[in-house]
C-alpha cells in the first residue's frame, strides 16, 4: 500500500479533528433529540439510526447496518423497523436539521466570525471528493444545501465527517477487518478501555470474546494490547483512511490553515458548551 504525504496525513487528521463536532454535534444536542420525541422516538436507537440514515431513503435496517458498519445487525434491524412505523425519512431529516441548526445556533451564536469563509473552505473540500464507496456521504451530497448559513455550515462538515467515515469503513474492510474487531482495534488506537466501546454498537459478551480470541491469535493482540503487529496494522488502516482523503486536502490546499483558524476555536467552544463529549484533538495519534 503506498503511503499518504506527510501533507495529507496531518491535514486530514487536523480536519477530521475540527470538523467532528460541528457535525456530530447533532448526536448530543437537547434540540435535536426534542425534535425526535415530537415525533414518537425518544431515546437512542431508532431516533439514531433513521436520522443520520434517512439520507439514504427509507431503507431496510439492513442497509442501514451496513452504511454505518461497526453495529451489531440486531441492535440496528428493529430499532430501523420501529423508526419507520412512526415516521418516514423526510420527516425525520427536517428534525435532524432543525435540531443541528438550532444548537449551534445557541452555542456559536447565529452569525459567528468566519462562517462564510469557513463553509465555503468546507464546501470546496466536499465538493472534491468521490462518492464511490461512499454511502452516507452520496447520501448526504444527494440532500442538496439547507440553504441558511449555519445549516449550510453544518451541512458542508456532515459531509466532510462522513466522507472519511465511509473511508474508514472501505480501509478496515480492505484489511480483512470484521465490526467486532474494528471497535476494539480503534479502542486500543484511541486508548480508550479496552472491550468498552465496543459494547455500545450491540455486541454480545460471546461475540466480543470471540473477536478478541481472533485478534490474540493473529498475532494482533496480547493480552489486552497491541502487539508490534497490531500497531503497525491499525496504523495502516488510518493510512488508508487518509489517502482516501487526498482530494479534500488538494483542494483545500494553502487555505486549509485557515479553515482550521476558524473552525479551531468553535470546536472548543462546542465541546466546552457539553455539545460533543470530549476535545477529540486530545486523541490524535502520530
Amino acid at each position: 500500500m503506498r503511503r499518504p504525504t506527510a501533507r495529507v496525513r496531518e491535514v486530514s487528521r487536523i480536519l477530521r479533528d475540527l470538523v467532528e463536532p460541528i457535525a456530530a454535534n447533532v448526536y448530543f444536542a437537547p434540540e435535536a433529540r426534542d425534535a425526535y420525541a415530537e415525533l414518537g422516538l425518544a431515546g437512542f436507537g431508532p431516533a439514531y439510526f433513521c436520522s443520520r440514515g434517512g439520507c439514504l431513503g427509507q431503507v431496510a435496517g439492513e442497509v442501514i447496518t451496513a452504511a454505518f458498519g461497526v453495529f451489531s445487525p440486531r441492535m440496528v434491524i428493529p430499532a430501523v423497523a420501529e423508526g419507520w412505523s412512526k415516521t418516514d425519512a423526510p420527516t425525520i431529516l427536517a428534525a435532524r436539521q432543525r435540531g443541528a441548526t438550532a444548537s449551534l445556533t445557541r452555542v456559536l451564536g447565529p452569525e459567528p466570525d468566519g462562517l462564510e469563509r469557513a463553509t465555503e473552505l468546507l464546501r470546496v473540500a466536499a465538493d472534491a471528493a468521490t462518492g464511490e464507496g461512499r454511502h452516507l456521504f452520496s447520501g448526504l451530497r444527494s440532500l442538496g444545501w439547507p440553504g441558511d448559513p449555519m445549516g449550510d455550515l453544518w451541512r458542508a462538515a456532515d459531509l466532510v465527517r462522513e466522507h472519511r467515515g465511509d473511508s474508514h469503513i472501505c480501509a478496515w474492510v480492505s484489511h480483512g477487518v470484521d465490526p467486532i474487531q474494528a471497535n476494539l482495534l480503534t479502542e486500543l488506537w484511541w486508548r480508550m478501555p479496552f472491550r468498552s466501546y465496543v459494547r455500545t454498537r450491540g455486541w454480545t459478551n460471546e461475540e466480543i470474546d470471540g473477536a478478541v480470541n481472533r485478534l490474540r491469535g493473529a498475532g494482533i493482540v496480547d493480552g489486552d494490547a497491541f502487539t508490534p503487529a497490531g500497531e503497525e496494522l491499525r496504523a495502516s488502516i488510518e493510512e488508508a483512511t487518509d489517502i482516501q482523503e487526498g482530494l479534500l486536502v488538494d483542494a483545500l490546499a494553502d487555505d486549509a490553515e485557515e479553515l482550521f483558524g476558524i473552525i479551531g476555536p468553535w470546536a472548543k467552544e462546542i465541546v466546552r458548551a457539553g455539545g460533543y463529549p470530549a476535545d477529540p484533538t486530545t486523541f490524535t495519534r502520530p
